[in-house]
């Protein structure tokens, strides 16, 4: 799996939840005003990580899907009108088996970080 894969893999979780959210919402005004709510969210957590852990903006353009989107969210950049597209749901992820072990592979945990989500992170 590409590191550009794994990048995605990482975000499948959110960009579900961002779903459910969405389809869960009443008027419209209401669904855009909760999608600008969690973008906004996620963009301050993106410029304060990326702040405080000093993160290469060259090796943010090769992890993402659109390097276009890499400095407005930094905070470098500015937000264009064709920056609208679709964001497909994620498809289910298929695991391959070597045939050939008896082993059986433990699933990895996912990597929490709470101190990201911590209560006066600025």
């Amino acid at each position: 799996m590409t590191r550009k894969h794994e990048a995605a893999a990482l975000a499948a979780p959110g960009i579900d939840a961002i779903r459910d959210a969405y389809l869960t919402g009443g008027s419209d005004a209401q669904r855009v005003a909760a999608l600008i709510e969690i973008a906004g969210a996620a963009a301050a957590l993106a410029r304060t990580v990326a702040r405080l852990r000093h993160v290469d903006r060259a090796e943010l353009f090769e992890l993402v899907s659109r390097r276009s989107d890499v400095l407005p969210v930094l905070g470098r950049g500015q937000w264009l009108p064709t920056m609208t597209y679709h964001v497909p749901a994620p498809g289910k992820r298929r695991v391959r088996r070597r045939s050939n072990t008896s082993a059986t592979v433990a699933p990895v945990p996912a990597v929490i970080q709470p101190e990201l989500f911590a209560d006066g992170v600025a």
